[in-house]
């Protein structure tokens, strides 16, 4: 058996912002995480859906270390590589919060222009936190 990676989910297009009320924001003013959705377009697997979590858990923090390495280097190409990979990510867990920072972020990069790209980054790093908890939970992956 292949092991599973997190782009095995790539057939599908990100999950977008007009997520049903399965899948309510789990933080307050932004859609942190559309569980509903992303195991909806999953085809119900929790299973799938619980391993695509571990992944995310295991890599997320290896690609925030390269968004922080990239910004204090003041390197727009290396902040927009990241960004661009952590939002794939996120767009495929439906995580709108965190998924809007890592966007900005991109486009920040493409536009050379990281004048507020530490701001951004603070957010983004307080959703995914906030993000990581909430999928230990559900993954079983709590340390």
């Amino acid at each position: 058996m292949k092991p599973l990676r997190f782009d095995a989910a790539a057939n599908q297009p990100p999950i977008g912002s007009g997520a049903d009320s399965a899948s309510a924001p789990i933080s307050s003013g932004t859609n942190l995480w559309g569980k509903a959705e992303a195991l909806r377009r999953l085809g119900g697997d929790e299973d799938l859906l619980r391993e695509l979590c571990r992944i995310f858990l295991e890599e997320s923090p290896k690609l925030q270390e390269k968004l922080r390495e990239a910004i204090a280097h003041a390197d727009p190409q290396a902040v927009m590589r990241a960004a661009h990979s952590l939002k794939g990510e996120l767009g495929y867990l439906g995580a709108d919060g965190p998924l809007q920072a890592a966007r900005e972020l991109e486009d920040m990069g493409h536009g050379n222009d990281l004048s507020r790209a530490q701001e951004t980054f603070t957010f983004l790093e307080k959703e995914l936190a906030s993000l990581h908890l909430v999928m230990q939970d559900f993954a079983g992956a709590r340390a």
